[in-house]
């Protein structure tokens, strides 16, 4: 594996650790640079949306976390 490789693992790895909240938090991100740049939305819902879109990605992160381990009773 090359050096590029190995950095670019291990800034994921520490960062993220997962790949849908990795995509969440940049989508966050640039959803919430364009609604600030170009929609010129107010603070509050540029928050919110933000919120939201992290939290949906722990929603999504965590759902699937649940449905692949097996269940004991």
């Amino acid at each position: 594996m090359s050096h590029m490789a190995r950095a670019l693992k291990a800034t994921y790895d520490f960062f993220a650790g997962d790949a849908i909240l990795l995509g969440a938090t940049a989508l966050a991100f640039a959803l919430g640079t364009l609604l600030e740049r170009v929609a010129h939305a107010p603070n509050p819902l540029i928050a919110t949306c933000f919120v939201v879109l992290l939290a949906g990605g722990l929603v999504t992160t965590l759902g699937r976390e649940l449905r692949g381990r097996s269940r004991h009773r």
